[in-house]
């Protein structure tokens, strides 16, 4: 159905500055699916479907860096362009493209001292209710969102944890 990866730089990776992780999302299944990218609300789990980071150190296992609680609780609405079609074998950067965000722990990581760290990243998209894809204010129509809920019941069901990336700051 789904797969998750991140990629990274190769090679040790100055200390003060982030490391260029970027993740793919890609249809490992045979038919078409639906999905959508990091959107406004998804990094701090307040709307589906959740993306959330970490990085932790590999000496210790401490998480370093992880989302901070949201400073607003309200989130932009889900638009039909949100979601997108990938066919078999498609991928695509759920941070880049149409209504999407950069994961924002990734982006803002800055080592303080040398050493290995792991990136991870978890997308779960099993909402208990459909509604908690739409958004906080904005919402649709009845029309709109029934057409929203239609979409929505097209992405498949799923948690899934893409392989930690290792790198190494020096």
């Amino acid at each position: 159905m789904l797969d998750l990866v991140l990629y990274g730089p190769s090679g040790p990776q100055p200390l003060g500055r982030p490391a260029a992780v970027r993740a793919e999302i890609r249809n490992t299944g045979g038919r078409d699916l639906w999905i959508a990218g990091v959107l406004d609300g998804s990094e701090s789990g307040l709307r589906y479907p959740h993306y959330r980071p970490a990085v932790i150190r590999a000496d210790d296992d401490s998480v370093v860096a992880r989302p901070g609680p949201a400073e607003d609780p309200l989130v932009g609405p889900l638009r039909p362009g949100d979601l997108r079609r990938l066919a078999p074998g498609e991928s695509f950067d759920p941070t880049t493209g149409p209504g999407c965000l950069p994961l924002m722990t990734f982006a803002h990581y800055v080592p303080e001292r040398p050493g290995r760290v792991r990136y991870t990243l978890t997308l779960a998209t099993e909402a208990a209710r459909p509604e908690e894809w739409l958004g906080g204010f904005g919402l649709p129509t009845s029309t709109e969102r029934d057409e929203l809920l239609a979409l929505v019941a097209r992405v498949p069901r799923t948690t899934i944890t893409a392989a930690p990336l290792e790198v190494d700051f020096r």
